[in-house]
């Protein structure tokens, strides 16, 4: 084996300690010196926290616990992995449910037990040479520097390198990130041109999606459903294409399918529920949640979310004490958090007014609105916000549920999928709310805003355009391209007439905005990279 193979660290991760054994003896067989081993999904997050690892070994049923799959999406979630990073999978089970679930997290590689020396060489080998040197790339994409991975990928591809599809892919990747499409779209059609690949494929349904072509994207994710009926990711777009052409029993099918072919998928499971309560198919809701609850008990992905979308479609079956009990578990599984206390409200309220109980949905609607002053920042989360008013539209409170669904739209004018789920939310409360209206109105209003703020700045008026911006991110406080204008704004006076503290500061404190609503915001690291380069001139 290479010298450079020989230098990585390794993670074993199995619960039984006679299978660890023996991976760590096939590897020091190997000539490989440096491998830890962990015996559960807690021990290899614990240890993948502690340590930067270049390859994972790790079991699919891990006992008690999270199990491989978790591990895999934990470690990615809170980036204790990068792409320069290999995971491969190790199982015995070869059940259908299993297999679909792996794949959808899309580890490097998989190892069915038992296997021999020659066969885990073999693997990584062609893993490692298919990741090839990644670690530069990986470091400007965990600081979200989409234009820094870009342009080290480029540099790598100028090599003619082996593993030129896995980096063409990464760039692909990295533009769509950046908000880049024609770029991604280039991409995607070069591969194309030298035979169909579905990842290829679907980058190009993507593209479409982002552009607003909508009946493009949904030809093409139908043909690739047609083609290939276990391409679980094609559903998942398909489902999101024809919620935005507000096709929605059309998406709730999508996804039924999608959730009979790969049942372990904890978003599509929550998804599928959210768009079954929305369409008034509570049984399936209830099905859709029951199940997102149980796969989510180990994953860093669980969330008060789920056991109120659970709580509230058995109330809309009837099955109100199994509703209060289930409301019941979310204080158990996430004690003393407010965004907790929030769900368990709103969700009490719900099944209170499903009740008949006016006086008990009263007091659990007075206790969220108090929960949502409790989260102070966080109640700006629109997530939060459209739970809220779709509690007040369910229990008759209409006008507070459209005043918040306006101010949603203010904060989100260019959220698409959000102001669909606000149109969604309209539809099946039946409120006397245009949505559809506010959203243009709004949207018109904002861009006005926008641009006679660019004006003001290229006529070199930086405060006119800085006082503009700041009064309008007053109205729109969670307003990202506001918060971010405004930001660009003062970071260009500053760059013209010299940088102050004050000047800063404020900038900061609208990344922090952003920062807290959507910290992958792809538009950060562009204004982060000024601020800091204006902080270094003072200094």
């Amino acid at each position: 084996m290479s010298a450079d193979f020989l230098s990585k660290t390794y993670l074993v991760v199995d619960d039984f300690s006679d299978m660890r054994a023996v991976v760590r003896s096939i590897l020091r067989s190997l000539g490989v010196t440096q491998v830890d081993q962990a015996r559960d999904g807690k021990d290899a997050i614990d240890h993948m926290q502690q340590k930067r690892y270049d390859v994972v070994l790790c079991d699919y049923n891990l006992g008690v616990g999270k199990n491989g799959q978790q591990v895999l999406e934990e470690a990615r979630y809170r980036q204790l992995i990068g792409v320069d990073t290999i995971f491969v999978m190790i199982t015995a089970e070869n059940t259908r449910d299993m297999v679909m679930g792996a794949v959808e997290f899309a580890p490097d590689s998989y190892l069915a037990k038992p296997f021999t020396k020659e066969l885990l060489q073999t693997r990584l080998t062609k893993v490692f040479e298919r990741k090839g040197d990644l670690k530069k790339v990986n470091k400007a994409l965990m600081a979200k520097d989409y234009r820094g991975a870009i342009a080290e990928l480029d540099r790598l591809l100028a090599t003619k390198p082996k593993n030129l599809a896995e980096l063409l892919k990464l760039k692909a990747d990295a533009c769509m990130a950046a908000n880049r499409h024609d770029e991604a779209l280039a991409i995607y059609e070069e591969v194309l041109g030298t035979r169909e690949i579905a990842w290829a494929r679907i980058g190009v349904g993507k593209v479409q999606f982002h552009k607003k072509d909508y009946a493009q994207a949904k030809e093409t994710f139908t043909q690739l459903i047609e083609q290939d009926h276990n391409l679980i990711l094609a559903y998942d777009w398909l489902a999101k294409t024809q919620t935005a052409l507000h096709e929605f029993a059309e998406a709730e099918q999508t996804l039924q399918n999608a959730a009979k072919l790969s049942p372990r998928g904890l978003h599509r499971q929550q998804l599928l529920g959210d768009l079954a309560l929305s369409n008034g198919n509570t049984g399936e809701a209830e099905t859709a949640y029951q199940r997102a609850v149980s796969l989510a008990k180990h994953s860093v992905l669980n969330h008060p979310a789920l056991f109120a979308g659970l709580a509230k479609s058995k109330s809309s079956n009837n099955k109100h004490a199994e509703a209060l009990k289930v409301i019941g578990e979310i204080g158990k599984t996430f004690a003393d958090s407010d965004q907790a206390h929030f769900y368990a409200s709103t969700a009490t309220a719900v099944v209170k007014g499903n009740q008949g109980d006016t006086e008990g949905a009263k007091q659990a609607m007075q206790a969220a609105e108090q929960a949502m002053r409790n989260l102070g920042d966080q109640r700006q989360n629109p997530k939060l916000a459209l739970e809220m008013a779709k509690t007040y539209a369910g229990l008759g409170e209409k006008e507070k549920a459209a005043a918040l669904l306006h101010q949603a739209i203010a904060n989100n004018h260019d959220e698409d999928e959000f102001l669909t789920e606000i149109v969604q939310v309209c539809r099946a409360a039946d409120l006397d709310y245009d949505a559809q209206k506010a959203i243009r109105e709004i949207q018109q209003d904002v861009i006005k805003t926008n641009n006679n703020g660019v004006r003001l700045i290229r006529q070199g008026e930086f405060d006119a355009a800085i006082k503009l911006l700041r009064e309008a991110t007053e109205e729109m406080p969670a307003n990202k391209t506001i918060n971010l204008n405004t930001a660009k704004a003062i970071i260009m006076k500053m760059e013209k007439t010299g940088a102050t503290t004050e000047d800063i500061l404020a900038v900061r404190h609208y990344i922090d905005r952003v920062q807290a609503l959507a910290p992958d915001d792809w538009r950060l690291a562009d204004i982060m990279i000024r601020l800091g380069q204006l902080a270094a001139s003072r200094n």
